[in-house]
This record gives C-alpha cells, structure tokens and sequence, in this order.
C-alpha cells in the first residue's frame, strides 16, 4: 500500500480570488464587449445580455414573449432552418427572459463559428416575429401556465412575490394563465425593436476566445444594428399587501408549499454579505439550521431552503419548502422559531467554522472555468459592482463574529416583519 494514502492533503484557507478581470472594448455600434480568454478545450461561449427584462416591458409578457420569438424565424430563414443549422454544427442557442436583462447565448466548438456567426448575427439583428410561431409559444406558454397553476411550490412563490411587490411590479409574475390572452404579437415585436439594439447590448465572450474569434466577432456584432430607442420609465413603486399571511387552496394537492420572507437591501448595502452569511447558516446548505429541525428532527419536510434572490433594483429574502399538509402551522412556527433562536443566541464557533470552509469552497466553484467565471463576472457587472466586491465577501465569510451575526438576525429576520404564504390542502 502507498503510506502517502495514510497522509491527509494539506487544507489551505482561501485568502484571496485572484480574478483576471475580462478585456474590455466598446464596439463602434456601442456594445460592451468583454472577452474573458481560459480553458484547454476548443470551445467558445457568446453571452449577449439586453437591458429587456420585465423592468422595461409596458405590458405584461411582452418582455418574455420577445425572447421565446428571437430564434423562431429571420426575413431570410425560417424557426426550421435556424434549428436545422444550429443541430447540424452540433451547437446550443438559447434565449432567455429574466427580470432585468434577456439573453441570447451561443455555445459552439470553435472551428464552427465562421458559421454559426452569422447566423446569430442575423437571428439577433433581424428577428421576423411570424405570427404562427408567435400563436404556437403563447399557447404553450399558456398551457404550461395552467399546469403550473396546479403546482403549490410554483403557486406559493409567485403569490408571495405578487404580495411582496405589487401585483403590478415588474418583479411580480402574473396572477392568471389568462394573462397570455392579452399579449400580442405587436406588443412582443415593439418590445424587441425597442430594446434589442447594439448601445443597449453587452457582449461576454468566454472559452478559447483568441485574436482570430475576437476578430469574427467585431466582424460580425462591431457595426451599430437596431434602432436606439430613448427608453423612460417611472420607478416602479412597492406595493406589499398590508396583510403578510395567505393561504391558497389547492385540494389537489399531495404536499403543502410554504414561502416565507421579506425585501432586504441589495448587494450595494454594507449588510449584504453578512446577510448571505446568515442566510446561509438559517437554511442555505444540508446541515443547516432550518434542514436539521424540520427534516432531520421533526419530519416534516423533504427539503427546505433560505437564500437571498438579489436583482439589480431590489433583492428579497426567501424560504422555501414543501410540507407534510396537516403539519403545514407546525412547520411555520419552527421556522420562526429558528429566526428567533437565532436573534436571541449567538452562533457556536464549532458551528461556523465548517460553515465558512463550506462557503468559501462553493466560491472557488464559481470560478472554476472560463464560463463560471464570466457568470461569475457578468453578474457583478450587470448589478454595478466591481470585482472587489469578491474579496468583500471572503473578508465577511472569514472574520463576521457570533455577535455580529445575531445583530444581522434582530435587525433582519424579526418573524414579524415576514411575509408568509401556504399552498395546498386546509
């Protein structure tokens, strides 16, 4: 036997991220274009982002029926062509809607993109909207709604978002399938037309991103397309329901859903990471505090988790599980019994330190690779913060005290301030 396989690896503590910040050029059409060069395969993946998430949309769905229609069809090719091509190069297209932003990625090998180039080019810059394809996806948007609306994980956080913000706010989901009837195919094309442009582009190049793909890609992306749009709009003003505790019956239900929370400040606030770092300990991994009362002790849940959801204007604390039905008010007062526990207690040494290593391992995962990174940094970018905004967190991670930390939780987790919605079974 090898004795070296009787000899632990040494641990060494994360000090520091040494994060290589992306190159950075405007385009002459005024994208940003950030390319961030890494890996040992022949791979490159293009992320476009767009400020046309549901903050910009004028009427509801416009923003995510904009997405779903960009690959469905140019003036040049039809939805067929465009995935006949992208299936024969072997490559993955995807446009997806959120909140802030909507994106468009190409993840392609490399020998292939004097191909597939042009193409995303043309899907991007000249998307024809047909109206066939435009009635087939709101009608399986619709019916995937109509499923949904069965489903009490689904049911109890959008009712908790709708109640939280407003049921008008850009952030809040729609209340009803029937929502899909009042979309239409011009409000999703004006939608694209007014958002879709180079100026309000930005463009993460990640993978073996060398001088001759740099160069591709000024070719292809470089010039000004679309029409600048001069974009206005009144902040959105908060909404929350005056009452915090709802219940939405689904007799159909096998399990109950519950989502619990509140806003909290976004990752500008000086709170924030300690706030991740509370999070985190209440109900953000397998041994926590939430994880080991409710399932390990009690049986009441499969699962259950708390994260802070952090989007560029605003970010909400959230909990989220499904429960045994008859257990659904037991559940609830243990959950705000660990808030309390943890208002009222401070936080054992024993229990921080596999914490922190915890945390600080799941950091290095977001940087393990070219794509993670440029996640990693496409976020940070898309919020207004800097790269040293990493190095903020490992510092918080490292040195936050059991004092500090019961602080964080009387000013944050005061079971009075939260907000509580149950799905399923009376």
């Amino acid at each position: 036997m090898n004795t070296f396989r009787k000899i632990a690896p040494p641990v060494h503590s994360v000090e520091k991220i040494d994060f290589i910040e992306p190159e950075h050029q405007l385009l002459p059409g005024g994208t940003s274009f950030f390319t961030l060069y890494g890996g040992t395969q022949e791979v490159v993946k293009l992320d476009f982002s767009f400020k046309a998430g549901t903050w910009f949309e004028t009427s509801k769905l416009e923003s995510m029926m904009a997405a779903s229609m960009i690959s469905e069809g140019t003036s040049g090719k039809t939805a067929r062509q465009i995935a006949d091509r992208i299936d024969f190069y072997g490559a993955q297209l995807n446009s997806l809607p959120y909140y802030d932003n909507n994106y468009v990625s190409l993840l392609s090998l490399k020998k292939h993109l004097p191909h597939l180039l042009p193409l995303l080019a043309e899907i991007i810059q000249d998307a024809s909207f047909p109206e066939h394809e435009f009635e087939i996806i709101r009608q399986k948007r619709k019916q995937r709604a109509i499923v949904d609306a069965e489903k009490v994980g689904l049911v109890a956080q959008r009712t908790f978002l709708r109640s939280l913000m407003g049921e008008s706010h850009p952030y809040a989901p729609v209340s009803s399938p029937e929502a899909y009837e009042s979309v239409s195919l011009d409000g999703a094309k004006s939608h694209y037309l007014r958002h879709y442009y180079s100026a309000n582009a930005t463009l993460f190049a990640s993978g073996d991103v060398d001088a001759e793909v740099q160069k591709m890609i000024v070719d292809n992306f470089g010039s000004g397309w679309g029409t600048p749009f001069p974009y206005k709009k009144d902040q959105p003003q908060v909404q929350s329901a005056e009452e915090k505790s709802f219940f939405i019956e689904r007799e159909s239900a096998n399990q109950n859903a519950l989502t619990i929370g509140k806003r909290v400040p976004t990752q500008h606030h000086p709170d924030s990471a300690g706030l991740k770092l509370l999070t985190t300990i209440l109900g953000g991994y397998f041994g926590s505090r939430l994880m080991s009362n409710l399932r390990e002790e009690k049986g009441l849940t499969y699962g259950i988790h708390a994260s802070v959801v952090s989007f560029v204007r605003d970010a909400i604390f959230m909990i989220h599980a499904e429960v045994t039905a008859e257990k659904t008010q037991e559940a609830i007062k243990e959950i705000f019994l660990e808030m309390q526990r943890l208002r009222e207690e401070l936080v054992p040494e024993t229990e921080l330190e596999p914490l922190r290593s915890f945390l600080l391992g799941r950091m290095l995962e977001d940087f393990d690779g070219p794509f993670a990174r440029s996640q990693s940094f496409s976020s940070l970018y898309e919020a207004g913060l800097s790269v040293g905004y990493f190095d903020q967190i490992i510092h918080t991670i490292k040195t936050t005290t059991p004092e500090q930390i019961r602080e964080l939780a009387r000013t944050y987790l005061d079971p009075e301030t939260m907000y509580t919605v149950a799905a399923g079974k009376r």
